[in-house]
């Protein structure tokens, strides 16, 4: 679908569920916010439904926009859903019953009649604003505040290669629309927690180099976690952690998640593609972030990544 087709099918239902993706990031929820608020500025009845991995960094953003549950005949939209196994923990269910997707993953496959994928975005941040404006909706300041945080997230702040001319330029619309963009910013960029610098004092200890000190692979185990008391907000973007070490090209996060499986996060420079990397294990994303879930926890994954790079002649 077009972005204009996608307003008109916006317009023409009155009740929405918005589902967000597993382990939610500032993207999803940003996204999904926006949309929400957009949706009942319009006089339509528009909920998120309950992630249970939200966590409370993202509280004021969803204060007053959470459901419990799908109400009955709501229109089910996915907002940055890469796949269906992304979807919320025990809600799996629900991919049968999207009904709209809007993402901007190239290999999108949550399956649903309406799709509005745009990959070259940088954020589905970008998506929704377009989307507001061809539906007529005036950016408030808490629109205004989520898509900052959608597209500020997803572009590590405006440093990564995502970032375009547009992304800058939705950021200035954000924060002439009243969005407090140094408070976002001090929240998502400018604090660490004692247990995050405890983490990263480890990860630093323990991270392992191949091809001459161009890739790095660091090990995250739940264990480390659980004993430094490290919630997920304080390991948000932890996956660019390996990337931001000098000479390092291709950093590679190994961590424990759910059904006793491994979760591979990928983040390059211009000389490698995470995307076709994490493809080989049956994983996507982007060109430069990119991920896999493979079986076998983290000696697993790591065990899987590593033979995907010997195969390519990378290690």
């Amino acid at each position: 679908m077009t972005r204009a087709e996608t307003a008109a099918f916006l317009r023409e239902h009155d009740n929405y569920c918005i589902l967000t993706h597993r382990r939610p990031d500032g993207d999803t929820i940003g996204s999904s916010a926006a949309l929400c608020l957009a949706l009942r500025a319009l006089g339509k009845t528009a909920w998120l439904l309950r992630n249970p991995q939200f966590t409370p960094r993202f509280a004021a953003v969803l204060e007053g926009l959470v459901c419990e549950d799908v109400p009955d005949e709501a229109t089910i939209v996915s907002v940055d859903v890469a796949a269906p196994d992304l979807l919320p923990i025990g809600r799996e269910e629900l991919a049968a019953q999207v009904q709209l997707v809007i993402d901007h993953h190239a290999r999108s496959s949550v399956s649903a009649e309406h799709r509005l994928v745009e990959a070259e975005r940088a954020a589905c941040g970008e998506i929704i604003i377009g989307l507001l404006e061809l539906l007529g909706v005036s950016l408030d300041a808490r629109m205004a505040e989520s898509i900052y945080i959608a597209i500020s997230t997803d572009t590590g702040c405006f440093q990564y290669s995502n970032t375009t001319a547009d992304t800058l330029r939705i950021a200035a619309a954000c924060k002439d629309a009243g969005a407090d963009t140094y408070a976002v910013n001090q929240i998502f960029f400018g604090t660490k927690s004692f247990a995050r610098l405890k983490l990263e004092a480890r990860l630093t200890g323990s991270a392992e180099f191949y091809a001459d000190g161009k890739v790095a692979l660091v090990e995250l185990p739940q264990a480390w976690l659980d004993e430094l008391g490290a919630s997920e907000d304080d390991v948000d973007s932890i996956a660019g952690f390996t990337r931001a070490i000098e000479g390092v090209e291709l950093g590679i996060t190994v961590r424990d998640v759910e059904g006793g499986n491994g979760k591979l996060s990928l983040r390059t420079s211009g000389t490698y593609n995470a995307c076709e990397l994490c493809r080989e294990l049956g994983g996507g994303g982007h060109t430069a972030a990119a991920g896999a879930t493979v079986p076998g926890g983290i000696a697993g994954a790591k065990r899987a990544i590593l033979d995907v790079l010997r195969r390519k002649g990378i290690i």
